[in-house]
């Protein structure tokens, strides 16, 4: 009886033992994932930021590193090499990546942005005020940033046939307009506002020129990477999409959240300006019917079909891609886990 009762104890402190290792277990077993934004830390950057804050990513068993970014031409370039695991950029700007660089081609995993937010913007005191008006004028914008990269499309489909590019720093971008130094610039709409705004700009003295009102309906930025990273990694992709969702969720619930997880990698932040992009990128590219219906990522194949014909025939590929070169569903969590928590 002695005996039975000692081995009893004895089977009971191992199983303690083991307890008591199993998060160290876990934690050992996280996967390191390098992820890159298209552009600075902004209170819109906070679905990627909020789910390494609050511990979901952890929870996933992912050890996620977010780094800004310099345009979606920067992102795509640092996935391609190598250097980010996944990346967030246009997805026709990745399309012209792939088409330059066939060995090192990358695929979009999700869709972020159901609405493009590319954009041209003047000063209403430039007399620019459609975008033929751009001929012979200069604009100002980094070599990465996507509204640069697809502007091809946006010129061919409205006569624009000369433009000077100025290549500039990202912060300087918004400066240059304001000072006459650039006629224009390109960039999306949140970024291009809410920079100007923080620069005491009125809205009332700019003219955007929305890619999607000029004949462009693009889809917008998505979660890329390179299909070797996603066949090797399939768990480790759909976690990050769920931990997307996670702080999407959050974002629309909360954005003083936002801020705070934003304001973590930039302290120099302006609160009230990044709550006001927040909205402005929620009405702009996050939300749209067709995502409170069906949630995140659900994408029309016909319409996305025909921007990539477009935007090849603007970028002049002697191929155009097909939709399952460019986009693949493979790797989403079930359809109702993209549903948005109303």
């Amino acid at each position: 009886m002695k005996r039975s009762v000692g081995i009893v104890r004895l089977l009971y402190a191992m199983a303690l033992g083991a307890a008591a290792v199993i998060p160290v277990a876990a934690h050992a077993q996280q996967k390191n994932v390098r992820f890159v934004l298209d552009w600075a830390f902004q209170g819109h950057q906070a679905p990627f930021t909020i789910p390494v804050d609050d511990g979901t990513f952890a929870r996933y068993n992912l050890n996620v590193t977010v780094d800004r970014g310099a345009g979606s031409g920067d992102a795509v370039g640092k996935v391609g090499s190598g250097n980010y695991d996944l990346g967030l950029a246009d997805v026709y700007t990745m399309m012209n990546f792939n088409a330059v660089n066939p060995d090192r081609k990358l695929i979009a995993v999700a869709l972020v942005h159901d609405k493009s937010a590319l954009s041209i913007a003047t000063m209403k005191s430039s007399g620019i005020s459609k975008p033929a008006d751009l001929n012979g004028k200069k604009i100002g914008a980094p070599t990465g940033d996507a509204s640069r990269q697809v502007f091809p499309l946006f010129a061919s489909v409205n006569h624009i046939n000369s433009v000077e590019w100025l290549t500039i720093a990202p912060q300087l971008r918004e400066t240059m307009l304001i000072r006459g130094q650039a006629d224009a610039i390109s960039g999306h709409i949140t970024t291009i506002m809410m920079n100007l705004r923080a620069l005491n700009i009125p809205a009332s003295d700019v003219r955007l020129m929305p890619y999607a009102d000029y004949g462009v309906n693009l889809y917008g930025h998505a979660i890329v990477t390179t299909p070797a990273y996603a066949e090797q990694n399939p768990k480790v992709i759909t976690d990050f999409i769920r931990g997307f969702m996670h702080g999407l969720n959050v974002m629309i619930k909360d954005p003083n959240a936002a801020i705070v997880s934003t304001k973590k990698r930039d302290g120099l932040i302006n609160e009230e300006v990044e709550k006001a992009r927040i909205q402005m990128s929620l009405e702009a590219m996050f939300l749209s019917d067709n995502v409170w219906k069906n949630g995140v990522s659900f994408v029309d194949k016909a319409r996305l079909a025909r921007t990539l014909e477009q935007v090849g025939e603007a970028f002049q590929l002697s191929t155009k891609p097909t939709v399952e070169e460019i986009y693949t569903e493979k790797y989403l969590p079930p359809r109702n886990e993209l549903k948005l928590v109303k």
